[in-house]
């Protein structure tokens, strides 16, 4: 595939250089995807423990709770990056839209 950049309204097609070096970045953001993914699924997962956080501070969590929030802590350890999209897979349509693995779903 030929490649160009715009320079001043002008498309001039990459050098041998330009598309060795572009080659290598396209393939580090693929080499990198599973961290992309785990940290995004950290985020979420901070996100479901602090909207629950008054369960603790409440002073009398279920067992249901409990399990829930360790659950939560346990994703990294419990998931493999073959789990990951499983784990991100949303349903639902836009403003309801919400993440549909089970392990996300309070008790």
């Amino acid at each position: 595939m030929v490649r160009y950049h715009n320079t001043n309204g002008k498309l001039i097609q990459f050098t041998a250089e330009e598309e060795t070096a572009r080659d290598l970045e396209e393939q580090q953001w693929l080499d990198e995807s599973d961290a992309r993914k785990l940290a995004l699924i950290k985020e979420y997962r901070l996100q479901k423990l602090e909207e629950t956080d008054w369960w603790v501070l409440r002073g009398n969590m279920t067992e249901a709770q409990t399990t829930y929030r360790q659950n939560l802590r346990n994703i990294p350890q419990d998931y493999t990056a073959s789990d990951y999209d499983a784990l991100l897979e949303m349903e639902g349509e836009i403003p309801n839209k919400k993440l549909k693995h089970t392990v996300w779903e309070k008790p």
